[in-house]
């Protein structure tokens, strides 16, 4: 067919509108490739929220399932989670964030004790206006979880927890202590816990343990992944603490442990009302993921809470490190999504 200069004006007008709509298109998707991703590992985009005018990090999958929000502890963040978060998002709007001072939000001049970061939670919370949330947490970020919760029980409709601070009974027989080393290269070093600990709550000895040497990475966390995790990997957990102004936030955590039973006050407090919290909540689904030899939570706490905890399914993981999240990944996320189906959430 031959193409007339009409037809062939119209043909050309034609491919300039197409070229134009596929230009757009293309120039959208890399607009959108080209949004700051949390890391080139953790393939969510970046966002923040002010709060008490500081910004907070956090990834956000988006989605117009109920809300699941995760939270880390000592020392990591929100990477953490990466590989759980793929397990959950189908279903789910899955919300990961940084603690104040941790990842990638903002160091504000703090304290950064439990209380702060308890009033940054809440403050994140109330400005991405999260409500009926299912609460995913671990460590330190267990005890604030726990905490919110107590204080804000309306706006939560269940909890999984995982190596977190909880408060038992002594140990009946034939339960025990079971230490668990977090593993590295002297296998004793977390056998003296309440030691280590006395050692970086002393004044000046403690800021050249964690603001000057790193310990609390380099000698507790990483050497734990030796032959599991990349060097890359470990990387991530290095970056937001590049040098000793930056780790305040991980010298004040342990300093907030009352190893003594009575100091830091505020900790107890917190532990022991959201301890009781937990204990009076018969409607709210909990999920237990534990290790079978645990460092936070050992034989005896998983007995006591299945015979204390009402609306509790428990899952034993298996062995692994405090860091559940980088031993078995799939596990937690796949028992989740199940945990989470079975009630409804």
């Amino acid at each position: 067919m031959k193409i007339t200069p009409t037809l062939k004006s119209t043909f050309t007008a034609s491919f300039l509108v197409l070229l134009g709509i596929f230009s757009s298109l293309f120039t959208t998707a890399t607009a959108q490739e080209g949004q700051e991703l949390a890391r080139h590992d953790f393939p969510y985009p970046s966002n923040y929220v002010e709060v008490l005018g500081s910004r907070m990090h956090y990834v956000d999958t988006g989605g117009d399932g109920s809300v699941v929000v995760m939270i880390h502890g000592q020392p990591t963040w929100s990477y953490l989670w990466r590989n759980v978060i793929p397990h959950v998002e189908e279903n789910h709007r899955v919300i990961a964030l940084d603690l104040i001072g941790f990842g990638k939000s903002d160091k504000p001049d703090i304290e950064y004790r439990a209380t702060d970061h308890a009033r940054y939670l809440k403050g994140f919370m109330d400005a991405l206006k999260l409500d009926n949330m299912t609460l995913v947490v671990h460590d330190w970020g267990s005890m604030l979880g726990f905490d919110f919760a107590a204080n804000n029980p309306e706006r939560i409709n269940a909890i999984a927890f995982m190596e977190a601070g909880v408060i038992t009974a002594p140990p009946e027989p034939p339960y025990g202590p079971v230490k668990a080393p977090l593993a590295g290269p002297e296998p004793t070093v977390m056998e003296g816990f309440a030691e280590l600990l006395g050692r970086i709550k002393t004044p000046g000895l403690g800021e050249e343990m964690i603001l000057e040497n790193n310990f609390f990475l380099e000698r507790l966390v990483l050497p734990s992944f030796d032959g599991m995790l990349t060097e890359d990997e470990k990387n991530a957990y290095r970056e937001p603490f590049p040098e000793g102004s930056n780790r305040r936030p991980m010298l004040q955590f342990p300093r907030d442990v009352p190893i003594d039973g009575k100091n830091p006050a505020y900790t107890l407090d917190m532990m022991q009302n959201y301890s009781e919290y937990l204990l009076k909540q018969p409607n709210l689904p909990k999920l237990l993921l534990h290790l079978s030899e645990g460092f936070l939570i050992q034989r005896w706490d998983v007995e006591w809470m299945r015979r204390n905890y009402q609306d509790l399914t428990i899952h034993d993981m298996g062995p692994g490190g405090h860091f559940m999240q980088e031993f078995n990944p799939d596990g937690i996320g796949r028992a989740l999504a199940m945990w989470m189906e079975d009630n409804n959430l």
